[in-house]
């Protein structure tokens, strides 16, 4: 990556202070400067760290462009260079926001985004990024505010107190816009109050809607039950205390292994346990095109052989547990990111329309759910899925779920997978209610965050990764992730299902430090957080 002086980054921060109040209003200010050494305009950003220096070239690696549409998709990278402190991009839309992985110092390490106040940005503006995040979350924080406001919610007076520092500290912010050295910290602490405020406002947004609407009788709440009966009866009397939904696997890969010689033993073992306790049973997947759903004989054969035995394993699998098995992920992540054969966009909605009708036909009362990871579509903007870097274009959660309820497919919920998404509870609860806008009941699917930093040696992931939230990751920070997100989620209309993955820290588990369980199957905070979080609800109190 090409370095610049310190001399040559002032003196072009010293042009973003007017390009950055441009961009906010639509008015390609600076367009000139950033134009003369390039053919077309350029869209330039510059980003400091916490002090108001340059922020390192690496970090800038996963800042991306987003659409200015409601869905607020990635966008595949224009042609853009990166230096340190400075990312141009050239060749890239008309507008569009800007999102960045940054530290907001007592706060966490989150992905932003900044729209320029709905307007985006344009080629020929230089956006000073620091304060325009403040500013985008300082507006969207007060937009739903006063949203909640005529709808009754009350609100603790902490809130405003933070909302009229941050508005103070942007006032600040913007008299030194000259000085990185002085105006960033101010932006930087704006913001950190900001999203305080912004994760306090849906919470109290969703305490309200919960006091007003009661109990929700049928709302599952549910984990994989993998480890049974591997780790024995203590496992499944805890599981059954806290959980009245549980996962089943059906993997194809290791479920039929020989072609026509389907395992159904572990299952029959863990249905027969779940039923004991008359828990609701979920089978996972029954469709999914990364490795670990493609058995090693199916490696090479046509679409058409692919939906050929698709259909027959949906079909044999549904109709042997009709009226047992109440609800199915009937394709796992189809929007692109599994997709081991390299089918097209096109075949991955009609392999969905194969699966969803086949499950019906075999069990017309089975709850059919299409299944979706990386909700917020990231990897679409540097085009790299968990196989690498892809030589088409490739489509984000929403996109694929757009394509599939246009072409008239019959489904019955939306899945999601939210394991540490990398975003405050704000932008979590704006996801939900973006997925919630196509019209379809909401599935949690899968879910997961760490109780610990340590390198997790029993886990299939081993390293919890340098991301924190409120904090580094401990068992009472995880408790407090899950009392906010599962309040968030209980309290939305869209929202039926919540399932957590997985239940222990026993080996093989997937996320790292991730279970209510420890290894030796004693329960963590959030064990007992949220079992008294679902009493409360349930009693009303």
């Amino acid at each position: 990556m090409n370095r610049i002086s310190r001399r040559e980054f002032v003196r072009c921060a010293s042009l973003a202070g007017m390009g950055a109040v441009g961009a906010r209003f639509g008015v390609q200010a600076g367009s000139e400067s950033v134009a003369a050494a390039s053919a077309e305009p350029e869209l330039v950003i510059r980003v400091y760290d916490g002090t108001g220096e340059p922020h390192g070239a690496g970090a800038l690696q996963a800042l991306f462009l987003f659409e200015m549409s409601k869905d607020r998709n990635p966008l595949p990278h224009p042609r853009r260079r990166i230096e340190d402190g400075i990312v141009r991009f050239a060749g890239g839309p008309d507008r569009c926001g800007i999102s960045m992985i940054l530290s907001v110092d007592g706060f966490g390490t989150m992905r932003l985004y900044a729209d320029g106040g709905g307007a985006g940005y344009a080629p020929g503006a230089v956006v000073e990024l620091n304060r325009e995040l403040a500013h985008s979350r300082l507006s969207a924080v007060e937009r739903v505010m006063s949203d909640c406001k005529r709808s009754g919610v009350v609100f603790p007076s902490a809130v405003e107190d933070r909302l009229g520092k941050a508005r103070l500290l942007l006032e600040r912010a913007d008299k030194e816009i000259k000085k990185p050295a002085r105006w960033v910290p101010l932006a930087m602490e704006s913001l950190r109050e900001s999203l305080w405020a912004g994760e306090e406002v849906v919470l109290a947004r969703a305490r309200h809607a919960i006091a007003r609407r009661g109990q929700r009788r049928g709302f599952l709440f549910g984990c994989n039950f993998f480890g049974y009966p591997a780790q024995g009866e203590d496992y499944a009397v805890k599981f059954e205390r806290l959980f009245n939904f549980a996962t089943l696997p059906f993997y194809w890969r290791n479920f039929e292994p020989e072609e026509g010689k389907p395992r159904y033993e572990r299952v029959d073992a863990m249905l027969a346990r779940l039923e004991r306790g008359r828990i609701t049973a979920k089978g996972h997947p029954l469709c999914w095109f990364h490795r670990a759903g493609c058995p090693a004989w199916m490696e090479g054969r046509p679409f058409g052989e692919w939906r050929r035995q698709q259909e027959r394993r949906v079909r044999e699998i549904v109709s042997r547990y009709r009226g047992r098995i109440q609800v199915y992920d009937v394709i796992n992540e189809a929007h692109d990111w599994g997709n081991e054969p390299g089918f097209s966009s096109d075949e991955l909605v009609e392999m969905t329309r194969v699966v969803a009708d086949a499950t019906h036909a075999a069990d017309p009362q089975a709850l059919r759910v299409v299944n979706n990871c990386s909700l917020f579509g990231e990897y679409v903007a540097d085009g790299r899925t968990y196989l690498g870097a892809q030589n088409r274009r490739l489509h984000t959660p929403l996109q694929y779920l757009r394509a599939v309820i246009n072409a008239g497919i019959d489904f019955d919920a939306v899945g999601l997978q939210v394991y540490y998404p990398g975003h405050d509870m704000f932008e979590i609860a704006a996801m939900l209610d973006r997925f919630a806008a196509l019209g379809k009941p909401l599935h949690i699917t899968e879910l997961g965050v760490a109780s610990s930093t340590e390198r997790d040696e029993r886990g299939l992931i081993k390293d919890p990764g340098k991301a924190w939230w409120h904090g580094p990751w401990s068992e009472s920070i995880q408790a407090d992730w899950i009392e906010q997100f599962y309040t968030i989620c209980y309290a939305h209309p869209s929202i039926e299902a919540i399932t957590w993955w997985d239940f222990t820290d026993a080996p093989g588990h997937f996320w790292p430090h991730g279970g209510f369980l420890r290894a030796d199957l004693t329960p963590k905070e959030s064990y007992e957080r949220l079992q008294r979080l679902i009493t409360g609800w349930r009693e009303g109190a």
